[in-house]
């Protein structure tokens, strides 16, 4: 038998399914869904434009101070500022200047979005060079809600395209 995935509106809908058979991964719904594709286009989106609001300034800082060594300097402090500039923005409105932009905010699976969790699924940030990514593809990996990367299973949150419930 053959498995259907579709998504849709922050949907998952899974049907014909052998007995036995698993919720799909999100790399099964990258090949099969153009509305998941669009969502994490967007996402990818939004965190460019955050991590530009951010790197900018502390690139420009640490080279007009002419603090050694630049680029790894640029590289901390930048992903210092991104945890924090993301915590701040998250926990007080639920999305960055990137999210509300594109239309996206993250929201809780248990309640109200909090200080904490905007911790705690923003820590891959701070080293956004090698956890970030991971984070991203552990998170496509597992058989849950393809919308979380792995810290966002952590912290019960989501993101999800406002306005399409």
């Amino acid at each position: 038998m053959v498995k259907l995935i579709y998504w849709h509106k922050n949907k998952i809908s899974c049907a014909l399914y052998r007995d036995g058979m698993e919720m799909p991964t999100g790399y099964d719904l990258i090949e099969h869904s153009h509305d998941f594709r669009v969502h994490l286009l967007k996402r990818l989106a939004a965190g460019l434009l955050d991590a530009a609001i951010v790197f900018i300034p502390a690139t420009v800082l640490v080279y007009l101070i002419g603090l050694e060594p630049r680029e790894l300097l640029t590289g901390t402090l930048s992903g210092f500022g991104w945890f924090f500039y993301s915590v701040i923005s998250e926990a007080r409105t639920g999305s960055s200047l990137g999210k509300r932009t594109l239309g996206m905010e993250v929201v809780s699976k248990d309640g109200p979005m909090t200080l904490s969790k905007a911790v705690v699924r923003n820590v891959p940030k701070v080293f956004w060079f090698i956890f970030l990514p991971l984070d991203v593809f552990v998170g496509l990996s597992r058989d849950a809600d393809p919308r979380q990367r792995w810290v966002d299973s952590v912290a019960a949150t989501t993101v999800i395209t406002v306005g399409k419930q």
